[in-house]
């Protein structure tokens, strides 16, 4: 009977041939790995976007990528070999703008949410159905005096039949107390109780920052676009503080949902501040963090660190968020021409070119860039003239600044090579696009509309692209992303042949903006992005070939091995018998 060796967790070789590998390592001088992989499909995206077989990690980097029988000679005697099965590996995923909820929207929920589930919408009759239970059970109902608040989050009323919020509509449900339910991103609505509570009436001024919409009459319908009446707001019990310790858990517990789904880095778009920067930074100190997160900050928490910050390249510090206008869906985003559907409105502008400029100049010569949340043409047009008068005052190169337009969604025909002409990094969620499409057309009208979510444009002209999920508007899963962006179509195959098809991406744009994109939009793509030797060990292990796999499935694929600089960190269960 053969002797054979284990190597690690993986194969188990005949005694005489581990012995011819261990050796041809040592007269190859080769470095020997902590791993192997071997006998798999990977796709690097390299320049070249070439493919191998084998890869071999030690100290958390490639020291090795190529086929299987250059990888005998990074096999040592304590290194584990771990045959793919064929299986695909592509680079570590990145998503590019996530507001890092995880544990809170997923695990912990803390406000009832009147969708079926991140991502899919809900009808009027689901809405009040859910109101009816809470009024009943008391979930979401805020404590103090009667009559009590129910508050909700999630409504969209842009795939309602017809596509319009009216108090009414809430009311038919909860008559006699206050509700408020804040849409699925920027905007809000409520009952008549709660509009008489704060004492809103057709003589209510707009907030700043905000926008109470009324009928043909003048009557407030209980729409408010971006920020709602601080009269009504303040009027609302507070919701219990979280603890650090569950602060802590909704994030450590969270991103572990996200490693699941594939992905390795996450872009946080939340304009994190000061004090959160110091917990995220011990959770990475005592290893209870496993992800990367490339953090937008408060311009604040910027000037207060005084310069970039990277801890172990698991925690990086390098941009500041801020927000240009609103979103389209609530008519919050801001437009040089007025909403089709909403004549003389043209959405909520959030800050000037000449305060954009000012903090871009100031935060560039600390070492800082921006990424600026902009939907609507007037505000990608006052972030990019913004952009460029920075560039011009301190002398920095665009691509050096790598300033991002995050979202990105319309622009001009003047302002699309602008793009590329200031090194700007467009960060676009194609998910949007694919929710966005049920009403983008009567916001716009069928001539505008043609100017929004422009990834072949962009990309045709040599501007990178990032791609990401602006979870919680949108699922955290890449590979929803990845569908979306070379389907142009929702996970039911809808609109047949795609929405704008002429817009899609190929797969392998697809894959490059979801990691290389990512990598760049960091200033990290010399060590993050692909597999190549040298670059850090991130990438993920899928069951099914993601170049061929039928295009309607690829948001179907769940990955079997993800892995951060060359550690396991999340594995599949393997299936058993009954």
């Amino acid at each position: 009977m053969k002797t054979s060796i284990r190597l690690g967790r993986g194969l188990r070789l005949p005694l005489p041939l581990a012995l011819v590998l261990a050796a041809t390592a040592v007269m190859a001088g080769a470095q020997e790995a902590d791993r192997v992989y071997v006998h798999g499909n990977i796709y690097t995206v390299d320049d070249s976007f070439s493919t191998a077989s084998a890869l071999a990690v030690k100290s958390g980097r490639f020291i090795y990528v190529g086929d299987d029988d250059g990888a005998k000679a990074h096999v040592g005697p304590l290194t584990s070999v771990i045959d793919l099965k064929g299986k695909t590996v592509i680079p570590g995923l990145h998503d590019a703008h996530v507001h890092i909820r995880y544990g809170e929207r997923e695990l912990y929920p803390r406000v009832p949410d009147i969708r079926a589930s991140i991502g899919e919408w809900a009808s009027v009759e689901r809405m009040q159905s859910v109101i009816k239970r809470c009024l009943a059970t008391g979930e979401g109902m805020r404590p103090g005096p009667e009559p009590r608040w129910l508050v909700l989050s999630g409504w969209m009323s842009d795939v309602w039949d017809p596509p319009v919020f009216r108090k009414e509509l809430i009311d038919a449900a909860a008559p006699d107390n206050p509700v408020y339910i804040s849409r699925y991103t920027h905007g809000s609505g409520a009952n008549s109780k709660a509009l008489e509570l704060a004492g809103i009436d057709r003589e209510t001024p707009d907030p700043p920052g905000g926008h109470i919409k009324k009928d043909e009459n003048g009557e407030p319908t209980g729409e408010f676009v971006e920020r709602a009446p601080s009269r009504l707001t303040r009027l609302i019990p507070p919701l219990p503080s979280l603890s650090d310790y569950e602060i802590s858990r909704n994030l450590v517990e969270g991103t572990q949902l996200a490693v699941a789904s594939g992905l390795t880095t996450i872009h946080g778009a939340s304009v994190t501040g000061y004090d959160e920067i110091q917990r995220r930074i011990k959770l990475y100190e005592v290893g209870l963090l496993r992800i990367r997160i490339n953090e937008m900050v408060s311009e604040d928490a910027a000037k207060k660190l005084g310069r970039p910050f990277n801890y172990q390249n698991k925690y990086v510090i390098r941009s500041v968020k801020t927000l240009a206008d609103g979103a389209l869906g609530s008519r919050g985003a801001h437009f040089l021409e007025a909403y089709s559907d909403y004549p003389g409105y043209h959405g909520e502008p959030r800050l000037s070119e000449d305060e954009i400029a000012r903090s871009a100049t100031e935060l560039l010569k600390i070492g800082f860039n921006m990424r600026i949340h902009c939907i609507g043409d007037a505000a990608n047009r006052t972030a990019l003239n913004a952009y460029e008068r920075a560039l011009k005052a301190t002398g920095i190169e665009g691509k050096e600044a790598r300033f991002a337009l995050e979202h990105c969604q319309v622009l001009t025909p003047e302002d699309i090579p602008r793009l590329a002409k200031l090194g700007v990094v467009a960060s676009m969620q194609p998910l949007h696009a694919t929710e966005d499409m049920n009403f983008a057309e009567a916001r716009m009208g069928p001539e505008r509309v043609k100017r929004a979510y422009l990834w072949r444009t962009l990309l045709d002209l040599g501007v990178v692209i990032a791609t990401g999920t602006d979870y919680s508007v949108s699922p955290f899963n890449p590979f929803y992303t990845l569908h979306a962006a070379v389907t142009r179509q929702d996970r039911s195959d809808n609109p047949p042949g795609g929405w704008f098809p002429e817009q899609a991406m190929t797969r392998e744009e697809a894959l490059r903006a979801a990691t290389m994109g990512g990598a760049y939009a960091m200033f990290a793509e010399d060590i993050l992005g692909s597999i190549e030797i040298g670059k850090l060990a991130d990438f993920v292990v899928i069951p099914v070939d993601y170049m061929t796999v039928p295009a309607e499935d690829i948001w179907k694929i769940e990955p079997d091995m993800t892995v951060i600089g060359g550690e396991v960190v999340y594995a599949k269960a393997a299936k058993t018998r009954d």
